[in-house]
């Protein structure tokens, strides 16, 4: 039997730039990271007047078109 794990919001606040922080989501089951992240994207493109994402870092990833294992 399969016994699904919730999944942990982690939160690190950068001290030298109080504005920044990351968030670190996980585990998250196969396929749902996709969902997880366009709805994101959308909220941030139409709900919040006044910002925007600038940049997405993703370790292991050197450029725009390469691929995520997972």
């Amino acid at each position: 039997m399969l016994i699904a794990q919730l999944p942990v919001l982690h939160e690190e606040i950068d001290t030298n730039f109080p504005n920044r922080a990351r968030f670190t989501l996980d585990p998250l089951e196969p396929g749902f990271g996709y969902t997880l992240g366009n709805s994101i994207r959308r909220t941030l493109l139409s709900s919040i007047p006044g910002a925007a994402v600038t940049s997405i870092k993703i370790e292991g990833i050197s450029h725009e078109f390469g691929p995520i294992n997972g």
